[in-house]
């Protein structure tokens, strides 16, 4: 090869660019250049790293969100439930805020389609915080369309477009009916009597439960107890009035009743019964990311408390309370602890039959729980009076594996030496053992 036509730039390249003109040498394009020219591609070149260096400082300390989804493969129609996390690597803290809802898009080779997912638990009410190699997740789910299949790239275009692939398969085969045995539409849609009945009571899903609910029999049968609890939700969640003002989604009406029964006497009497309606207002997570708190919240409300009796039997109080709830748990061990101390102030307590009730139970509780979500759950409740303190302590236990998933009910021993247990007796102290079964511990 001649040295010089490679000192003049004349070197061809093959392939389908290949051009058919000599090139010319560096020193002569330089000279041949126009200096407007020159200066117009100086220009472009220093927009471009502008542009490059201040889209570093946006995003600088801004996570990226990574969508994961388990199981890989879903069938059409059903639920599809993913986790969304956001991770600090960085040295400064950073703030995250999950929303509420996320568009999505499924891309698949029969077409594309939009779908919401909603988140699966609350939502924190603040920005959460992340210190360096801090991490936060929220579940969402949605319902993937019965026309999707195949392998589906779905991209979370309310988070700049993360993206996951899954597989869908087909919906669950309907199960073969015998010949001769076909129902009518209507009286397969309606074969529960409870399907007729949620048409009159739309409301039903703002009633949950509230405080323990459970049916104990004492080792003395005379000391045998039982509470009912639950709260309703008065302002519907997708109202136009929650939309102006969501802080409304939080107020709940509750009503807790506590029986105390003797089953040892030949006619079964009910000792006493205290009735506690009550509304509250109860915050949404608080939980700026301190630490290994998962959940902060406020509650505070005001209670009537009454045995319905009349006479010299006749008790009654008034209470308005104020209640932090700080609750850690670990999602790998689902192992969790509750402390919950509540202070409250008497309002109009009656004066004939329980004058000084506040002696007995004083102005403070401190509530703890401690356990794993699907196995035992150790709780307290620690109080006291000018005369004495009050300890309840309960142990439940999931019996759902013990009854091959059969029967969903909870173990609960409890034990309680307490004064002002109930409110006919307040002035005594109880001692008791207690077992039995719960629904909400």
């Amino acid at each position: 090869m001649d040295s010089r036509a490679n000192q003049e730039g004349n070197v061809r390249h093959s392939g389908p660019f290949q051009s058919n003109m000599p090139a010319r040498s560096g020193l002569n394009r330089k000279s041949e250049a126009h200096p407007l020219r020159l200066a117009a591609g100086r220009f472009k070149y220093a927009v471009a790293l502008m542009i490059l260096l201040q889209s570093m400082t946006l995003f600088a300390g801004q996570p990226e969100p990574v969508v994961v989804v388990s199981p890989a493969t879903h069938p059409a129609g059903g639920i599809l439930t993913f986790t969304v996390y956001w991770h600090n690597p960085g040295d400064n803290p950073i703030r995250v805020a999950p929303q509420g809802e996320l568009v999505c898009r499924l891309d698949w080779d029969g077409g594309a389609v939009e779908v919401t997912a909603r988140p699966v638990q609350p939502v924190p009410g603040k920005p959460l915080t992340l210190a360096k190699g801090e991490f936060a997740r929220m579940n969402y789910a949605l319902t993937i369309p019965a026309t999707v299949a195949g392998t589906v790239k779905m991209k979370v275009l309310s988070l700049g477009g993360a993206s996951v692939l899954l597989a869908v398969g087909a919906p669950p085969a309907a199960p073969v009916k015998a010949a001769g045995t076909e129902t009518d539409p209507a009286a397969r849609q309606y074969a529960d009597l409870d399907a007729f009945f949620s048409l009159y009571q739309p409301y039903l899903g703002n009633i949950s439960g509230y405080e323990p609910m459970y049916f104990l029999v004492g080792t003395d049968p005379k000391k045998s107890r039982f509470q009912l609890s639950l709260k309703y939700r008065l302002f519907d969640s997708k109202g136009p009035l929650i939309a102006r003002h969501p802080w409304l989604r939080q107020i709940h009406f509750a009503y807790t009743q506590t029986s105390f029964w003797d089953l040892r006497s030949a006619s079964l009497p009910f000792e006493d019964t205290s009735y506690k309606p009550e509304i509250f207002f109860r915050t949404s997570n608080l939980n700026t990311g301190f630490g290994r708190i998962k959940g902060f919240y406020l509650q505070t409300g005001f209670q009537h408390e009454s045995n319905g009796r009349g006479g010299e039997n006749s008790r009654s109080t008034n209470t308005l309370y104020a209640k932090p709830l700080f609750i850690f748990y670990d999602e790998d061990t689902k192992f969790g602890l509750q402390i919950a101390p509540k202070v409250w102030a008497y309002v109009a307590n009656e004066e004939e039959g329980n004058a000084d009730l506040a002696d007995y139970r004083g102005y403070f509780d401190l509530e703890l729980k401690a356990g794993k979500a699907d196995s035992l759950v150790l709780g307290s409740n620690l109080r006291w009076g000018a005369q004495g303190g009050s300890i309840q302590v309960d142990l439940t236990y999931p019996l759902r594996q013990q009854l091959s998933g059969n029967i969903d009910l909870y173990l609960q021993a409890q034990y309680v030496n307490s004064l002002a247990e109930s409110l006919i007796d307040y002035k005594l102290r109880s001692q008791a053992f207690r077992l039995g079964f719960s629904i909400v511990r």
